[in-house]
């Protein structure tokens, strides 16, 4: 007579073969998942830097900052007009 841990150990081992025996359908699972990890790390690295910058601005420290991309800009376009 099969015990409650081993109809779940059963159960188990069924989902795994399940899922798990097409190589290429584990590939397409894992790449769909990296994706969507890549993205979801993007949007919340470029949400969590617009509120520092967003902050900081507020602050008043970033006119340094756009000071020396002002000077880039500068040097840019004396280098492009001559």
């Amino acid at each position: 007579m099969l015990t409650g841990k081993d109809r779940v150990l059963g159960d188990f081992a069924r989902a795994l073969e399940k899922y798990y025996t097409s190589w290429s359908s584990l590939m397409a699972r894992s790449f769909v998942s990296g994706l969507f990890t890549a993205l979801g790390a993007t949007i919340g690295l470029a949400l969590v830097l617009g509120l520092a910058g967003l902050i900081l601005d507020r602050l008043g420290v970033l006119p340094v900052v756009g000071g020396f991309f002002g000077r880039i800009n500068e040097v840019l376009d004396h280098t492009l007009l001559k």
